[in-house]
């Protein structure tokens, strides 16, 4: 039987929204080592709509809806998330966020 130890973690948080309330989901990812051969192993890290990105699917979704749909510029949608005690900045955001795909 092969045993592994706790090597250490990983943790990532996602911001996410759902209608009205903000809120971050966090992953933790324990890092195991192979106490008999010295090999690492770590489970892998969930999927994200933009690689490396903090927003989550329901986020990205509203912040181009609330673009393209409703027509409210990322600078306001940044002033609305501030009244709401969450601040970030449109300059921020990655710029790719808005910009429609190109072929």
């Amino acid at each position: 039987m092969v045993r592994c130890a706790k090597l250490g973690e990983d943790v990532s948080e996602m911001l996410e929204y759902v209608p009205a309330s903000f809120f971050v989901i966090r992953h933790v990812r324990p890092k195991l080592s192979c106490t008999k051969c010295d090999h690492i192993v770590q489970a892998a890290a969930p999927s994200r709509p933009i690689e490396r990105g903090t927003a989550g699917p329901g986020l990205f979704a509203h912040v181009l809806v609330s673009k393209y749909a409703d027509h409210l510029p990322l600078y306001r949608q940044s002033e609305i998330t501030r009244a709401r005690a969450l601040s970030w900045s449109a300059r921020r955001w990655p710029t790719g966020w808005a910009e429609p795909a190109s072929c």
